[in-house]
Order: structure tokens, then sequence, then C-alpha cells
């Protein structure tokens, strides 16, 4: 059906390229998934917007209602650059329908792989369900919520799923057990209060910061969220190409806080978070310096999961062609890493 509507949207390079990224170059399953995405997105939307992108202005009150829970969001990437989707079943509304909320899962899931990096890198999801974050209605539509997450075309590397109910414990261990073994090797299961639960996650790459928590409250927060979502708001109804206004997104939109390291060549920036990176820096060069090549790779990782686990980016102002001037953006991995070497170089140096 999709085909014959508009053969230009279903034969489009870019389009059937995520499928065989999501489905690691299986031909045959990347067809079979894109049959299933077409079925889930005509069930979700309707026939009329089959063949076009979804955006925000085809959702309806209500799923713009459940996307501003923050039920589902996108938290970063973990130590590997791999996109970080977050489930909190605990900010489950009562008001909220089966069918805004597979809606939502599917904008929030598309809007993960506009990213040719996220594409061939991956997704990590995350179900956290400790404390008040339980799911208070008992994992119901959990068939439904699979089915649309299964017709993504995005690659799945790894399932993290946290709890501190013993009975939600068991009975997840229970489902792990009888998946696939290729699926079966992906899950990992976390018992414990909120601290043991980060801990455990942040052994696998996944930094600490991820969780949205106010320090103030310590409750969870959806502020970082509802500043995505406004993002998205703003780009979507801009003048660019969709491609295009993503780079905003990804790249441009960005207030510098304490918390960053803010990159600006050979001066040093007075900002905590530079300071607190100096810091960090200074008391492991000596480890550095005597290090083998494995522990120097390791002593980095940890320099910048602090800076990550803090709340913090590693940002570098860059030029733009229009009347914003110069614009922070996020560095990529290897820059970083390139950054975090040379200040410990650098470190035992001036000694």
């Amino acid at each position: 059906m999709a085909r014959g509507m508009d053969p230009g949207y279903v034969n489009a390079r870019v389009f059937q390229v995520m499928f065989l990224r999501g489905n690691r170059y299986d031909a045959e399953a990347a067809a079979n998934q894109m049959l299933r995405f077409f079925e889930v997105k005509n069930q979700l939307f309707g026939t009329e917007k089959l063949v076009k992108d979804i955006t925000l202005d085809d959702l309806d009150e209500g799923d713009i209602a459940c996307l501003k829970t923050g039920r589902i969001q996108l938290a970063g990437k973990d130590r590997s650059g791999r996109q970080i989707i977050l489930n909190l079943a605990g900010l489950r509304k009562d008001n909220m329908t089966l069918q805004n909320e597979l809606r939502m899962r599917y904008y929030i899931s598309m809007c993960s792989v506009e990213s040719e990096e996220t594409q061939i890198m991956g997704t990590v999801s995350i179900l956290y369900t400790v404390g008040d974050m339980q799911d208070r209605f008992g994992g119901s539509g959990y068939l439904e919520n699979t089915r649309v997450a299964t017709s993504i075309p995005s690659h799945k590397a790894a399932f993290h799923i946290c709890t501190d109910d013993i009975r939600q414990h068991l009975s997840h261990h229970c489902i792990i057990k009888l998946a696939p073994e290729k699926m079966r090797t992906r899950w990992r299961l976390h018992y414990g209060s909120r601290t043991e639960c980060l801990y455990h996650m942040s052994t696998y790459g996944i930094p600490q910061g991820f969780l949205p928590v106010d320090s103030s409250s310590n409750q969870i927060s959806i502020r970082r969220h509802l500043k995505w979502l406004e993002s998205r708001f703003k780009i979507e109804r801009s003048d660019r190409p969709l491609s295009s206004a993503i780079a905003v997104l990804t790249k441009e939109q960005i207030t510098p806080t304490e918390n960053d390291v803010l990159v600006i060549g050979g001066n040093r920036s007075k900002n905590l978070g530079n300071q607190r990176f100096r810091a960090v820096v200074k008391g492991m060069s000596q480890a550095y310096e005597t290090g083998s090549k494995e522990s120097r790779k390791d002593l980095v990782d940890f320099v910048i999961s602090s800076v990550h686990d803090s709340g913090g980016w590693f940002l570098k102002q860059h030029n733009v062609d229009d009347d914003r001037g110069r614009v922070w953006r996020e560095l990529p991995n290897d820059q970083i890493r390139k950054i975090v070497t040379q200040a410990f170089r650098n470190s035992y140096r001036r000694k």
C-alpha cells in the first residue's frame, strides 16, 4: 500500500538504510521489519499519514499531554555513544489512553533514529521502576508497546530493567530466561535501591547522570525532557528542512551550565565544570603517567564519565552561517577523548 501511495518515500535510500542498519544489514530481517513498521504506523496514524514523517503537528492533544509527562524520554548517551531511551513507568497518568502512549512511543523512537550516529551505534533502553517510579497499572499495554518498539528501525543494543520490587524482579527474570538467546544476551536486570541500580548500570557504561533527578528535592525531574520537547516544536516549525533542523536540536541549541566543560582553546575557563575537570585530571595524573595503555584508556573513560555523571557536557563554540554568530555545540566522543588525553599529558608535564 505504502509503495503504491508514494514510491519515492518508500524507496528513498536514507529510509531503507535505516532498516538495514537497524537489522545489522540482514536484508530479509530489514524487509520484514519495514512491513511491520507500515502496519503499525497505519494503525496508529491512519492511511493519510502513512507516507509522511510524523511530527508534533500530527499528534492530538491527548498525545501531546502524554508526551509532556516524560513517561518516555531521550536521556543522553552511554560511554559508547549509544542513545539512551528512558522508560519511567511511574509517570504514567490515569487519563493516558493506550493509543496516546503508543503514538508517543512511536514519535520519540523515531526521533531517536534521526541521527545517523544512532542508526549505526544503536540504542540502549532502560525501564526504571524503582521507588515511586513503579508501574501502578501492572504492566498493562506491554505487548502493544513491544510491538511498536520492535517495528522501529533501530538496533536495540541493550535493555536494562531496574526495580526494587522482588516480585517484579522474579517476573522479569523468568521472562528473560524464556526469551530467544539472541535477545537474552542483551538484557540486564538490576535489583536494589536507586543508588545500587545506578552503580550497577555504570559498570555497563551508562553515566549516572542519565536519570533526571532534581538535586533539591531528590525527585525525578522532567525539566530536561520539556526543554527537549520545546526544541522539537521550534525545529519542526522552522523554515529549514527537517534534516537541517535536527542539527540545530542536537548541536546548536545548547546553553552552557556550571557543570559543563567549556573548550576554549588555550584559555583556561573558570567555569565550575572546568575546575572539577582539571581537579580530577590532576588527581589521577600520576596513575596515568605510570599506567599501561589499557589502564590509561580506563582513566580517560572515568574522567569523561565523571563529567557526564554530574550532568555536564564537553562544549565548544562554532561559527554558524546566520545571525546567531557563535554557538555552543557538544563535541563528538573521539574529540572528547583527545581533549582528556591531552589534559593528562599537560598535567604530568607541568610537574
